[in-house]
């Protein structure tokens, strides 16, 4: 049996279960293979995200059946076993969602499946694996078995996505060099009900203060909690035993807690050295494995998604070359490599003599030597960005109103593809005849902003009209000097344009570094 897909996704967490769903709303036919059954890969390894992959899942339309599911966190603490406050991390946020929020991942990942399952544009070959493939120029050939089998399946698909994890079997049979940072740990992964100690601790994710033995504890609801101990590899095993969890649980939480679940997770610090073997693209643990301390894991990995995903949906519309997907980890890897560094740093905090000071010396610290604000917000240093000073960052998402008075976020009104945006002016009329006849190729979306205090608009020339409600979306571009915003279709901000004709420059030269296919440019 051959089939032929846009896409396959090889491993169906909650990695490869949000690329399905992306790229199958974005109209393509999406196949996955997971070697376990869907019930089988619902485990709790990831418990935290920020707002920034927040804004995927509500351009996704999922927030609304997972918000309850979602606990708002204000960032990272590191205290001491008396709950005392060492070190306090406030992470920067650019929407209405909180700056971080903690979850249980089987609850989530089951609305996922839920979706996945429904969804017309994805097929699903759960309890099969990848045995091997091969690609040539125009797409992979892969061979699958029912686990345990010998009956082949072969798939082809014009790209392949491995989001199959750190102990990916693709991504060796790639044989890929590996840039190693030697930091290599065994976590203890607890999840617990109960009711917490203290109130303090429901908006933080807490790591307690240990040089040899660190916990990091977080709430992920008004009753659950998870906890990770961080113990030597070779006593990981006897640490598991229910009595010994519940005896490492008491000495932390006097609270009688029930135990969902427990499990080891091993942590390496790693980056491929390629995330991209032709058409095989690799993702999140597979590409990049992170130290626990932020728990920024899984985030980082829908961030990879996000930024190939409207780049592979270009490339199979015929509107660019498949040398667009070479921008990919040029633009991740630098952000990937500062949440390791900063991940390790922590570590190396934890050895120091400063947490020892702070604690001998706290109650006369003031408490705004202890806090510190953290922006873990996608930066781009390199790719598809323009030249304004702001670029290459994650577009901000205050409340808005459409044309039919609904108050939204601005992340709702967007689409999947490129964004003009006008401050109190039609972009459409800002544009030359070429830079306007090339960005409705690229089914580019046009939006003119009515600022806050003046009568709302509504010109419908082209355009979608929306109310800057708040005010927020005028301050933020008159800070960067912006009557122009390009917008890239994952929310990264392409440019800041001041007038017309650097927007029109600006798009000469987004065309430039878009690579578009021959075609393409011979029909504009």
């Amino acid at each position: 049996m051959k089939k032929e897909y846009d896409i396959l996704i090889a491993g169906y967490g909650m990695l490869g279960n949000l690329a399905a769903l992306l790229l199958a709303d974005m109209g393509m036919s999406v196949v996955v293979v997971e070697k376990k059954q869907a019930t089988d890969i619902l485990l709790a390894k990831s418990a935290r995200m920020d707002d920034e992959v927040l804004l995927i899942l509500e351009h996704l339309g999922l927030m609304d059946s997972i918000k309850d599911l979602l606990h708002p966190l204000e960032g990272t603490q590191i205290i001491d076993k008396k709950e005392r406050v060492l070190l306090e991390f406030n992470q920067t946020r650019r929407s209405q969602f909180a700056p971080l929020v903690g979850f249980y991942q089987p609850s989530v990942q089951r609305v996922l499946q839920q979706k996945a399952a429904a969804h017309k544009n994805i097929h699903l070959f759960l309890g099969y694996e990848v045995e091997t493939f091969e690609q040539d120029n125009d797409n992979v050939t892969i061979y699958i078995t029912p686990t345990g089998k010998q009956a082949f399946v072969t798939l082809t698909a014009d790209f392949m996505l491995v989001c199959d994890g750190q102990y990916s079997r693709i991504a060796d049979f790639l044989n890929i060099d590996i840039k190693n940072y030697n930091f290599h740990s065994s976590i203890l992964c607890v999840d617990t009900v109960g009711k917490e100690t203290s109130s303090s601790s429901q908006k933080y994710a807490q790591t307690i203060y240990d040089a040899e033995f660190p916990v990091i504890k977080m709430a992920k609801g008004q009753e659950q909690q998870r906890w990770e101990f961080q113990i030597e590899t070779e006593n990981i095993e006897a640490e598991q035993t229910p009595e010994k969890v519940r005896s490492l649980l008491s000495e932390l939480n006097p609270t009688n807690l029930d135990i969902e679940s427990a499990f080891v997770y091993n942590f390496d610090s790693k980056i491929l050295e390629r995330w991209q073997d032709r058409r095989v693209l690799i993702l999140g643990d597979a590409a990049h494995v992170m130290p626990p301390y932020l728990g920024m894991g899984l985030s980082a990995g829908i961030k990879d998604l996000y930024n190939l995903a409207w780049k592979l949906g270009l490339i199979q519309q015929g509107k660019a070359s498949i040398d667009l997907l070479q921008t990919y980890q040029k633009e991740r890897q630098a952000d990937v490599e500062r949440l390791i560094k900063l991940n390790l740093w922590i570590k190396r905090l934890f050895q120091s003599s400063r947490l020892r000071w702070i604690k001998s010396f706290i109650p006369i610290i003031p408490k705004w030597f202890l806090k510190r604000n953290l922006d873990l917000a996608t930066s781009l240093k390199a790719g598809l960005v323009g030249t304004s000073k702001a670029c290459g960052r994650v577009m901000h998402s205050p409340k808005v109103a459409n044309h039919k008075g609904d108050i939204i976020s601005f992340n709702q009104a967007l689409n999947h593809n490129f964004v003009v945006l006008g401050f109190n002016e039609n972009p459409v009329d800002a544009l030359t005849p070429r830079a306007l006849e090339y960005l409705a190729m690229l089914g580019t979306q046009f939006i003119q902003l009515t600022p806050q205090k003046q009568k709302f608009v509504q010109d419908g020339r082209y355009a979608q009209n929306l109310y800057d409600k708040e005010g927020a979306l005028q301050i933020w571009m008159k800070e960067n000097k912006a009557q122009f915003l390009l917008i890239r279709p994952d929310r990264i901000v392409y440019d800041f344009c001041k007038n017309k004709n650097a927007l029109n420059t600006s798009v000469r030269e987004l065309e430039r570094k878009l690579s578009i296919s021959k075609v393409f440019s011979e029909e504009i």
